[in-house]
């Protein structure tokens, strides 16, 4: 198994953890309502964004390697 070496790939690491618990668009569907009090229809797309901010907050600073 591989082990985390750099800060940096704790900071990826911590991140695909934290997506990972997020809950899937099904239990959204069906518990939306109870949950946050709004319809699916509202909270899959916030949860889209939570996804997609997790991973920029990840990546921020970051520069591609050149090749």
């Amino acid at each position: 198994m591989p082990t985390i070496k750099t800060d940096l790939e704790m900071r990826l690491f911590s991140a695909l953890k934290r997506i990972a618990c997020y809950q899937s668009p099904d239990y959204m569907e069906r518990h939306a309502e109870r949950d946050w009090g709004c319809s699916a229809d509202e909270a899959i797309p916030m949860a889209y964004e939570n996804v997609l901010e997790e991973a920029n907050r990840a990546i921020k600073g970051i520069r591609q390697p050149r090749k």
